[in-house]
C-alpha cells in the first residue's frame, strides 16, 4: 500500500515538472527518485536522490534561465509605451514642475501651515531678526558718518556772520576762537599782511574752513575740486549749486582749501628772513638819485654796515647767476626761490657760493662790499616775483 501512495506522488511531481520546465529539464527529472525525508511527516520537505551533482547543476542553470527570461518578456510589456500617448505624458510632466515653482515662489509652507493647521501662529517677520549685544540701538540714519568715517560738516551749506575786530587783537586769536584755520580767515577777508590789522575792521567769519576762489576762463569745478584737494559734490552742496554749470567771475566757496605754503608766509610776512643787519638806508620805489639828483626808481632796499658784513640767503633755494659788473650792481648773486621767487644780492666784496649751488635759508653768499654803482659799502637787496621787483619789506619777516 506504502508503495502505491509513492507511486502516485511520484508521478504528480512529474507531472508538475512537466510543465514548468523545458523537455531537457523534465528528463533529468524522470531520471531520479523522489521521496520525502524520513521522518518528516506530510509537511517534510521533498528530496532528489540518486542525482549526480553534475546533472543537479545542469538542471538548476536550465532553471534559472528559463524563469530570467519570463521575467525579462514581461518588464518589455509593462515598459512598452504607445506612440500617441508620448504627448500626454510630456504635458504631465511639465505640469508638475510648474506646480511644484508655484509652491516654492509662494512659500507653500506658510500656506499649507496656515491654511490646513489653523492653530499654529507664524511669527512676524521682523521678530526673526536676531540683533546681536554690540548692535547700536539708535537710528541707523543717525550714525552714518561715525561708522563710515566721514565728516557730514563737510557738505554743509555756507554760512558767514560778522566779528568786529578789538584793540590787541591779532589773527591767530580771531581764528582760534571761532576754531577756523588762519587760511579761511585770510581768503574771506582778502588779507594782504597781517601786520596791517587795525582794530574796528569787520571780519567775516564763515561756520567752516576753506577758501573763497574765483572762476577763471577754462576752469571746470572738477579741475577746482582737484587743485584744491576736496570733491565736486562738497563744492556743489557748500554753494547750494544745482549744476556743475560755473562762469567767468563767479565766486565759490571751496571747503577745507587751503592756501600754499609760499602765499601764507607771504601774508604773513614769513616769506624771507632780513638778508643782514645794517642801518636801513634806501626804501622801495621812487627817489632821487644819489649820484645826479634825479628822480629813478629804486627795485630794492639798501641795507648799510661795514665791510666784510656776511650776507645771507633770505631762503632756501638754487643760486642761478653769479656776475662781477663794473658798474651798476657790481659783484651780485641771484637766488632762485619756489613759486616764481628771486632774491638779488648787489655790491658784494666777495663771493662764498657757486652757480647751481642750493643753498638753504641764512647760509652765507657773500660779504659786504662797495662794488658798482655804490656810495659806500652797503647790501643792496631787491625781490622779484615772475620776472617782478616787488617790495622786499612785505615779504621780510
Amino acid at each position: 500500500m506504502g508503495s502505491v501512495i509513492e507511486h502516485q506522488k511520484v508521478a504528480r511531481r512529474r507531472k508538475h515538472v512537466s510543465t514548468q520546465n523545458p523537455p531537457r529539464m523534465v528528463s533529468l527529472l524522470r531520471r531520479t527518485d523522489v521521496s520525502r525525508r524520513s521522518g518528516g511527516g506530510r509537511n517534510a520537505p521533498w528530496v532528489l536522490r540518486g542525482i549526480p551533482k553534475r546533472r543537479l547543476k545542469t538542471a538548476v542553470g536550465l532553471l534559472s534561465r528559463a524563469t530570467a527570461r519570463r521575467g525579462s518578456a514581461r518588464l518589455d510589456a509593462f515598459f512598452q509605451i504607445n506612440q500617441a500617448e508620448v504627448p500626454v505624458l510630456i504635458a504631465a510632466v511639465a505640469f508638475a514642475i510648474l506646480a511644484n515653482l508655484m509652491l516654492l515662489s509662494f512659500r507653500s509652507d506658510r500656506i499649507i501651515l496656515s491654511g490646513v493647521v489653523s492653530d499654529i501662529a507664524l511669527p512676524p517677520q521682523q521678530e526673526l531678526v536676531v540683533r546681536s549685544n554690540i548692535t547700536p540701538t539708535r537710528n541707523d540714519f543717525a550714525v552714518i558718518g561715525e561708522v563710515a568715517g566721514v565728516d557730514p560738516a563737510q557738505f554743509a551749506k555756507l554760512e558767514v556772520t560778522t566779528y568786529t575786530v578789538q584793540p590787541g587783537d591779532t589773527l591767530g586769536e580771531i581764528a582760534l576762537e571761532h576754531d577756523l584755520e588762519l587760511d579761511t580767515l585770510i581768503s574771506f577777508n582778502q588779507i594782504e599782511d597781517v601786520r596791517r590789522l587795525q582794530a574796528g575792521a569787520t571780519f567775516e567769519i564763515p561756520n567752516r574752513d576753506g577758501l573763497l576762489y574765483t572762476v577763471k576762463p577754462g576752469d571746470s569745478l572738477a579741475g577746482i575740486a582737484s587743485r584744491q584737494g576736496t570733491t565736486v559734490n562738497a563744492i556743489l552742496d557748500a554753494n547750494d549749486l544745482r549744476s556743475q554749470t560755473i562762469d567767468v567771475g563767479q565766486v565759490l566757496f571751496v571747503p577745507n582749501a587751503k592756501l600754499n605754503d609760499t602765499e601764507l608766509k607771504i601774508i604773513l610776512g614769513e616769506l624771507f628772513e632780513w638778508p643782514t643787519r645794517g642801518q636801513f638806508t634806501s626804501g622801495f620805489g621812487m627817489r632821487a638819485d644819489p649820484f645826479t639828483g634825479v628822480p629813478r626808481f629804486h627795485n630794492g632796499i639798501d641795507l648799510a654796515n661795514r665791510p666784510g658784513t656776511p650776507i645771507r640767503a633770505a631762503a632756501g633755494g638754487r643760486v642761478v647767476h653769479i656776475e662781477s659788473q663794473i658798474g651798476n650792481y657790481g659783484r651780485f648773486v641771484i637766488v632762485r626761490h619756489p613759486d616764481g621767487f628771486q632774491t638779488l644780492y648787489a655790491h658784494l666784496d666777495s663771493f662764498t657760493v657757486r652757480n647751481g649751488q642750493y643753498i638753504d635759508r641764512g647760509t652765507t653768499v657773500g660779504r659786504m662790499g662797495n662794488t658798482g654803482r655804490s656810495t659806500g659799502p652797503h647790501l643792496h637787496f631787491s625781490v622779484i616775483h615772475n620776472g617782478t621787483f616787488v617790495d622786499p619789506l612785505r615779504y621780510l619777516r
